[in-house]
């Protein structure tokens, strides 16, 4: 089963087919602009004004360049900014902008990232953070306490679904899904919010495959038990891993 968003789903459904998997797409998230644009469009229209600018995900990257072109600003602006982003994927998508991505940490959570960055005096710098509305903390936190200045920006936040669960309802009551794939804390939650309780012991016998350790708490501590984990925190490397699981 396949719980992430739409548009992103595309590279697994085709790898599960290839290794010849039956995949069951069923998003449990969707990504919406923000209430307010106004933090968000604050920064843009002042981008000269910071050091650094630090993506997460690939949402983020995506909901900053849509703004940007929208509030009709130049990414030109950012000569100078040095980039930071979590992951590979986020950086692939910076890269597709046209944009050099300056640092990507060896593990791709926030924890190494702050680890990277401080590596460097950034004492008195200013550092802008285009992310979901709700996310974790740690990295702001963590750089103010470096003596950086930051900037959180919400440019877009997760939601459920506006479509019925009808069709994942009806799959999890067969007891038949064989891997539940996650691939972010806010997958775990969504899911567990369109089940409810009540269909939790229908996926007993279910393997739980979590793209990195922050998805893999967040499932533990919400009672599943998480079967695979990836060395690499990427949809590909995940992918590796059920394969590698079965193989075993």
């Amino acid at each position: 089963m396949i719980t992430r968003k739409g548009d992103q789903a595309e590279s697994m459904i085709d790898r599960l087919r290839e290794l010849g998997a039956e995949p069951f797409f069923s998003p449990v998230i969707e990504t919406i602009a923000p209430d307010d644009w106004a933090p968000l469009d604050e920064a843009l229209n002042n981008l000269s004004r910071y050091d650094g600018l630090i993506f997460t995900s690939v949402n983020g990257v995506r909901f900053f360049s849509q703004r940007l072109k929208e509030i009709q600003q130049d990414i030109r602006n950012l000569k100078g900014v040095r980039i930071f982003t979590i992951g590979p994927e986020t950086a692939e998508a910076v890269r597709d902008l046209g944009i050099c991505v300056d640092v990507v940490p060896e593990d791709f959570v926030a924890e190494s990232l702050i680890e990277s960055i401080g590596k460097e005096n950034i004492d008195g710098k200013r550092f802008l953070i285009p992310r979901a509305t709700i996310a974790r903390e740690i990295l702001p936190e963590k750089l103010r306490e470096m003596g950086a200045k930051v900037d959180v920006a919400p440019a877009y936040q997760t939601v459920l679904p506006r479509v019925k669960s009808d069709a994942l309802v009806k799959r999890l009551n067969s007891e038949n899904i064989d891997v539940l794939t996650f691939t972010s804390s806010s997958t775990v939650k969504n899911f567990l919010a369109l089940t409810g309780e009540a269909l939790l012991p229908k996926i007993k016998k279910t393997r739980i495959a979590c793209i990195g350790p922050i998805t893999a708490k967040t499932a533990e501590e919400a009672g599943l038990k998480v079967d695979i984990l990836p060395p690499e925190y990427t949809v590909a490397s995940l992918l590796d891993a059920i394969e590698d699981y079965y193989k075993s």
